[in-house]
């Protein structure tokens, strides 16, 4: 059975196959420290009953004077062959809920307009398409648009 933990630094050098996994954008070793210092907690590995890392899901908490606080997915990766077993899912749903303790709005993330496998799993899991960002992803030679998919964390209504 796949087990689920907070990740810690000796993970980032086992998860180099997730890293360069066509469908995830790669980013620095930096990127991954930076996370894990400045929001821990926001960040969970999934782990195969062998040790290997089979999933991730790294994010943050923005909290700006002229914003909404909310929650966002700076990346998640499944590896091939864990998807469709609910594991992002399963990511998704941790980081929505450490969003919503945290005090968020709604949590947010970008994704690549081409891909139509993570749109859907978005779209089920109650993310709505926010808004298109033309040329965000630099390709050579032709960028991509992304998509801001937001989903909003319910909030009493009472006033007391």
């Amino acid at each position: 059975m796949t087990s689920f933990r907070e990740i810690c630094f000796n993970d980032l050098f086992k998860i180099n196959s997730l890293v360069f996994d066509a469908l995830t954008e790669v980013y620095s070793l930096k990127f991954f420290v930076k996370h894990l210092m400045e929001f821990p907690g926001l960040s969970q590995i999934a782990e195969a009953p062998d040790g290997r890392r089979v999933g991730y899901i790294f994010g943050d908490y923005k909290a700006k004077q002229n914003e909404e606080p909310h929650g966002h997915v700076s990346v998640l990766s499944v590896s091939a062959d864990y998807r469709r077993l609910g594991l992002a899912t399963a990511l998704m749903d941790y980081f929505f809920a450490m969003s919503d303790l945290e005090g968020a709005s709604f949590v947010n993330l970008f994704m690549r307009a081409s891909n139509q496998a993570a749109y859907k799993l978005y779209c089920f899991l109650g993310y709505a398409h926010c808004q298109t960002l033309l040329d965000y992803y630099p390709d050579n030679p032709d960028p991509e648009n992304a998509y801001e998919m937001r989903k909003y964390i319910p909030r009493s209504m009472d006033v007391y």
